[in-house]
C-alpha cells in the first residue's frame, strides 16, 4: 500500500529517532517535571514557571513525551504522570532518572560525538571530547555528574539485589569485599542478608560517600571502608572478592593485573564472585527481558574506558583462566545479571 513503511524501515526510523527521544527525556528529568508532576496534573504554563522556562517550546517537548507516553496530555495543554514518569522521579531514592542523567548528560553525548574518532586513532572518546579521565579527574572536578553516577549504580544494583539473593548465596563467606564497590549497596545488602562482615574497597574519591549510605542501612559497625587502585594492590582479610561490573573498565591487561592482585589478597580457598551482565554469544537472543542489549551497552562502556567494555561469557572465562582461576560455576539470575564464581 503506498505511503506504508516496510518494518525493516519503521525500525531503521526507530533506531535514527532514538537521540531524540533520549534528549527530551534528559532535559524533561533534569528540570525535574516529573517531581512536579507527582501531586497531580499541571498545565504546561504553571509547569514552565516552575522549571523557569518558556511556555510555548516547553509544550512541544512535553507533548512529544506524550506521544512517547512518558507523561499524559489531557485538554488545556495539561500534563499528567503516567507510570513511566514516576519511573523517573529522583527526588527520593535512587531511580532511572539517575541513570538516564548519567548515561545521557551533556559531557557523555559530547564524547558520543567522538565515536568515529576513537575508532580511527584508538583513543578513549571521553578524554578526547573533554581532554581528561572520565573516573579520576572528570567525576573529582564534576560534584553533580559523580553524584549522578553514584545513584545510577546504587538504582542498578537495588534492581538486581532480590533476585541474585533467590540465585545465590553469600551466606558461606565470612568477609566479602565488594572491589569497586562506589558507595557500597551492593555489599551493604549483603552484610545486612546473610550477617557476614564486608569490606568495600575502590577509589579515595568513589568511597567518600559511603559511611553515610552504609549508616541507611545499619551495617556501618559491619563494613570496612578502604579508598586505593585495585591495579595496585588489594588488602587482605576476605575470603570472597565481588566484582559487579568493575572488570567492564578495564582493558584484558589491566584486567589481569587486577585478578593478580585479587589472587594475591585471597587465602587458598579464597573466591572471585564476578556479577555481569553478559554479551550474548552468536546466534543468542541479543535483548534480556528487562530490555538491556548488552552488545549496545559495551559502546557505552568504550565511550569512557581506555580498553574497557562488557564481554562474552567465553571471553571472561578466558580472562580468569590466564589470571590463575578455574570456573566453578555459573548461575544465571533470571535478570541481565549473571553470576560468575572462580576459584585459585
Amino acid at each position: 500500500m503506498l505511503g506504508t513503511a516496510s518494518e525493516s524501515k519503521k525500525k531503521i526510523y526507530q533506531i535514527i529517532y532514538g537521540y531524540w527521544q533520549s534528549q527530551c527525556l534528559y532535559v524533561a528529568t533534569n528540570l525535574g517535571i516529573p517531581n512536579l508532576l507527582q501531586s497531580g496534573a499541571k498545565t504546561v504554563e504553571i509547569i514552565a514557571e516552575e522549571t523557569g522556562t518558556k511556555a510555548e517550546k516547553l509544550y512541544v517537548v512535553l507533548r512529544a513525551l506524550a506521544h512517547l507516553g512518558v507523561f499524559a496530555e489531557k485538554p488545556g495543554r495539561v500534563f499528567a504522570p503516567t507510570e513511566l514518569s514516576k519511573l523517573l522521579i529522583t527526588d527520593d531514592s535512587p531511580s532511572v532518572g539517575h541513570f538516564l542523567m548519567h548515561i545521557t548528560e551533556p559531557n557523555m553525548w559530547d564524547a558520543w560525538r567522538e565515536l568515529e574518532n576513537s575508532l580511527k586513532t584508538g583513543k578513549v572518546p571521553f578524554e578526547l571530547a573533554k581532554g581528561q579521565d572520565f573516573y579520576s579527574s572528570y567525576m573529582t572536578e564534576n560534584p553533580d555528574s559523580k553524584r549522578l553516577f553514584n545513584n545510577a549504580m546504587s538504582f542498578l544494583t537495588n534492581e538486581a539485589v532480590e533476585p541474585l539473593f533467590e540465585a545465590y548465596d553469600f551466606g558461606r563467606f565470612k568477609t566479602v569485599m565488594d572491589l569497586g564497590g562506589n558507595q557500597g549497596t551492593l555489599i551493604a545488602n549483603i552484610v545486612k542478608k546473610f550477617g557476614c562482615k564486608g569490606i568495600l574497597f575502590d577509589l579515595p574519591h568513589e568511597v567518600e560517600t559511603a559511611p553515610n549510605n552504609l549508616l541507611k542501612y545499619g551495617v556501618s559497625d559491619a563494613v570496612q571502608v578502604m579508598g586505593g587502585s585495585a591495579l595496585e594492590s588489594l588488602p587482605k582479610g576476605a575470603d570472597a572478592i565481588v566484582m559487579k561490573y568493575f572488570l567492564s573498565v578495564f582493558s584484558k591487561e589491566d584486567s589481569i593485573k587486577v585478578l593478580t592482585n585479587c589472587r594475591e589478597a585471597l587465602p587458598a580457598d579464597g573466591k572471585v564472585i564476578l556479577l555481569q551482565t553478559l554479551v550474548p554469544s552468536l546466534g543468542a537472543p541479543v535483548e534480556y527481558p528487562d530490555g538491556t542489549i548488552p552488545g549496545l551497552a559495551a559502546v557505552q562502556m568504550m565511550i569512557t574506558n581506555p580498553g574497557g567494555y562488557w564481554r562474552t561469557e567465553q571471553e571472561y572465562k578466558d580472562l580468569f583462566k590466564a589470571s590463575g582461576f578455574q570456573l566453578e560455576q555459573v548461575v544465571y539470575t533470571g535478570t541481565s545479571l549473571t553470576v560468575m564464581e572462580f576459584s585459585l
